[in-house]
């Protein structure tokens, strides 16, 4: 088939060009438990098998039957902003073996997309009846130009059996539209299906970028098209300006304080250097976390993502200053559970001394893989925090407030649950505070919340994951990260039959100066939940609870530094200056800093919500 932007190119050109990338499920992010209403232009095709195999008894008559069923119910459930067509193949002409031509040609759009007007599409779906052949190769192309070529679409191909039209064979039909149509994810259902057609469909999943979902009747068929039409798995929102890492230190650019991002292509064979520079103020230390970014797409992958900085130098004067940085590498698994580990470097002066020029330190850091079979990209978050040095007389004050360290060893119970949705990651953590909460997760998502914490107190978690909703051998993590993004805290989670209660989570330290925990500000909890093995079913929520409490009390004449994550300024072929976060002697406070990043997320929203027009949401 052509896909229609293909066909156009080849009427401008005289050939096709391969649109390289891969597409991702959307990155809107919702606030609350219920399935999104989707992004402004979302829209899907719905695909249904008509053929003569949906003849078979079904415990609702007949498969026919409980597919009507299943697709009507949809229906019910959409939206009325929800953008969505109706195609289906099988339902004119016979299975005849003389009549394979033309069976092949039987694809019909009897609904096209567009709102939906619920009567019109109850009516087509209660009108078929199955007689024919099974050309799904061809439906996906017939889908595909329906849906055009822009905006997030998605096809849902609802089929029990394989396709009986070949060629062209449906896998490569899909892999080709998926590579063609950005922002085009094509996921499959099977409905009661035996070996061959569930190895066929998923091939289909796989190759277009989507999901494989298996249904055994028309309940669990009708929460399987839900699911696809309604719930976004969220993607990690990366957010910063852009930077581009140098291939060599002459071509290095400096980078302020702030909050960068950019895209590489990890190294396959032999590590390279890529490189960017900082120039720290005279009394402050500088800390950097690099975060690399990878997130599967609710499958396992047999790869591997790793992150360093080989060195840290200060061009200036290499006796000046010190470094320190994590002593491995952030490794990232083609799995969520073991994503989103940021990788530290310090930066600081030796014994504070005045004359030391720290304006040109240049950070070498690598990033390569491992395993088989990655070819995506690597989204890199990069913070840069200027953090002030006390005097020494201040310095010894705050460390003779510091509260004992150690396990947290006293109760943590579970209350009255309240029921919320984290964000995809740092930039829209779900902000909380003490108590406990309840949420849900898919295979390959994470799920992020924020605490405020002031000097003198550190979260405590306690959580809870109930029974496995597939009893497959699902796997969930728990992390911590202080405020400056660093990983002081996890726990792991294997389940099967029974609930699982993690017991007190804490930071190793107690103090909110000293040691590998010196920070007041948000402290994020990150949630990931495996993927699991290949093939195996995906999209079904996994319910959890936790509950939040803060250990000690606020200590008052602590360091009033507390990180903050707005956008750096532009990457500059010269030192960057920095006056420091605040005036000598102005304290700020997490409250103030909580008040004015709500103040600025209330204005996002309420612009948000002033150009939304509403839509489907669909998973790309």
């Amino acid at each position: 088939c052509t896909h229609p932007r293909r066909a156009r190119e080849n009427e401008l050109v005289g050939f096709a060009e391969r649109r390289e990338g891969t597409s991702s499920f959307s990155t809107t992010s919702t606030k609350t438990s219920a399935p999104s209403e989707g992004s402004e232009g979302s829209k899907a095709m719905l695909i249904l098998d008509a053929s003569s195999s949906m003849v078979e008894a079904d415990t609702e008559g007949t498969r026919m039957d409980s597919a009507k069923k299943a697709a009507s119910e949809l229906v019910e459930s959409l939206p009325e902003t929800a953008k969505m067509g109706l195609t289906v193949y099988g339902a004119n002409e016979s299975d005849a073996p003389d009549n394979r031509e033309q069976g092949c040609k039987d694809i019909d759009t009897l609904v096209p997309v567009g709102r939906v007007d619920k009567a019109k599409f109850t009516s087509a779906i209660n009108g078929l009846e199955p007689k024919g052949y099974t050309p799904m190769g061809n439906s996906l192309c017939k889908a595909a130009e329906e849906l055009g070529d822009e905006g997030e679409r998605s096809i849902i191909l609802v089929s029990d059996g394989i396709d009986s039209c070949a060629p062209p064979p449906v896998c490569e039909v899909a892999k080709e539209l998926a590579e063609d149509g950005v922002d085009l994810g094509i996921h499959t259902v099977g409905f009661q299906v035996d070996d061959a057609a569930r190895k066929e469909l998923q091939c289909i999943a796989e190759a277009g970028n989507g999901q494989f979902l298996e249904a055994e009747d028309a309940g669990s068929l009708a929460q399987s098209l839900k699911f696809l039409a309604q719930r976004d798995i969220g993607k990690y929102k990366v957010e910063g300006t852009p930077f581009e890492f140098a291939d060599s230190p002459e071509d290095a650019k400096w980078l302020g304080q702030g909050q960068y991002k950019t895209k590489v292509t990890p190294d396959s064979n032999a590590k390279t250097d890529r490189y960017f520079r900082v120039c720290v103020p005279e009394g402050h230390k500088a800390l950097i976390t690099m975060i690399p970014i990878w997130q599967p797409d609710g499958h396992f992958q047999d790869a591997q993502v790793e992150l360093e900085s080989s060195a840290q130098t200060n061009e200036n004067d290499q006796n000046c200053g010190k470094a320190r940085t994590k002593l491995s590498p952030s490794s990232i698994a083609g799995n969520a559970l073991f994503a989103m580990e940021p990788y530290w470097v310090s930066l600081m002066r030796e014994e504070q001394a005045d004359d030391c020029d720290m304006s040109n330190w240049l950070i070498a850091t690598q990033i390569y893989k491992g395993g088989a079979e990655l070819v995506d990209d690597v989204n890199v978050e990069v913070n840069v925090f200027y953090e002030p040095i006390p005097e020494e007389e201040q310095a010894k004050e705050w460390s003779d407030k510091v509260i004992s360290s150690g396990k947290y060893d006293g109760e943590v119970p579970f209350g009255t649950a309240e029921e919320i949705a984290g964000g995809t990651g740092f930039n829209d953590a779900t902000e909380i505070s003490e108590g406990t909460y309840s949420d849900k997760i898919v295979p390959g998502e994470y799920r992020f919340y924020k605490i405020p914490v002031t000097w003198g107190q550190r979260p405590v978690l306690n959580m809870k994951v109930k029974e496995s909703v597939t009893n497959d051998a699902d796997s969930v993590k728990i992390k911590i990260f202080d405020p400056t993004r660093l990983q002081i805290g996890t726990r792991d989670f294997g389940f099967y039959d029974e609930e699982e209660e993690s017991g007190p989570v804490s930071p190793a330290q107690h103090t909110m100066y000293g040691g590998d925990n010196p920070h007041q500000g948000y402290y994020f909890l990150r949630v990931g939940m495996g993927a699991k093995g290949e093939g195996k079913i995906t999209g079904v929520e996994q319910p959890y609870e936790f509950v939040v409490m803060l250990d000690g009390e606020p200590v008052e004449g602590g360091p009033d530094w507390t990180a903050t994550y707005e956008n750096g300024p532009e990457p500059s072929d010269d030192p960057i200056k920095f006056d420091g976060a605040s005036s000598p002697g102005e304290e700020r406070t997490v409250e103030e800093t909580t008040e004015n990043t709500e103040e600025a997320e209330t204005t996002e929203a309420a612009e948000a919500a002033e150009d939304k027009s509403g839509g489907l949401s669909l998973p790309l």
